[in-house]
């Protein structure tokens, strides 16, 4: 794990590890990917993220609903970063959050909530500039698989709400965003006009800082 980090820019831009008090152009959003066969017995629902107990800097994320869900790939999930984690570190702690039936008094007490804990998860490593003309387009980036399945043939405009998990909180266009190698739908939205491109991102190690960008 990387050992910089900025303390007092961290310090200063920080009154508390809860990230919705924080400034959005001081976050990145980070499309990652969690695998473990761990989790494989366990009907996940959500995911929370921390640093390392060595990391200079005590951040939590609160739960975090998985975008999709991949046989192969595991669980696709959105975090909402501060920008010096996001530059400055390799890897956070994951716990999975599941829903457990008490047994024969599920009927009246419902389920609870169990914490699995997954263990270190490695941030996304792919540097993706978003770039717009204007700028000021906010930015949705959704999986090709749920595009196609949820919002490929429906009106954009009444989809905003839908679409809102998978909406780049890191403030409008020109922004980037980290991600892996998953093949995402791109939305921009700016002024009620909308305009979308597929983006199938090359390895890390051919092209590690990637760029699209659209024309209105």
């Amino acid at each position: 794990m990387k050992k910089a980090f900025t303390f007092l820019s961290l310090l200063s831009s920080l009154c508390s590890p809860v990230l919705g008090q924080l400034d959005t152009a001081s976050i990145v959003s980070s499309f990652m990917y969690v695998n473990s066969d761990t989790l494989s017995n366990y009907d996940i629902v959500a995911f929370t993220l921390k640093t390392p107990e060595n990391a200079p800097m005590d951040w939590q994320s609160d739960k975090i609903r998985p975008l999709l869900q991949d046989p192969d790939s595991g669980f696709l999930i959105k975090v909402d970063l501060p920008l010096e984690i996001s530059e400055n570190t390799d890897e956070l702690e994951c716990t999975g959050i599941a829903k457990k039936s008490y047994g024969v008094f599920s009927w009246l007490y419902g389920k609870k909530e169990l914490e699995i804990p997954y263990g270190g998860i490695e941030l996304s490593v792919i540097k993706l500039e978003i770039k717009s003309n204007p700028q000021g387009a906010d930015v949705y980036l959704v999986p090709i698989r749920v595009w196609d399945k949820r919002f490929k043939n429906i009106e954009l405009e009444k989809s905003l709400s839908d679409m809102e998990p998978y909406k780049v909180n890191t403030s409008v266009t020109d922004t980037f965003v980290r991600i892996d190698q998953t093949v995402f739908k791109i939305v921009f939205h700016v002024n009620d006009v909308f305009k979308t491109i597929t983006h199938r991102p090359q390895p890390q190690s051919i092209e590690p800082v990637q760029s699209v960008s659209v024309q209105f």
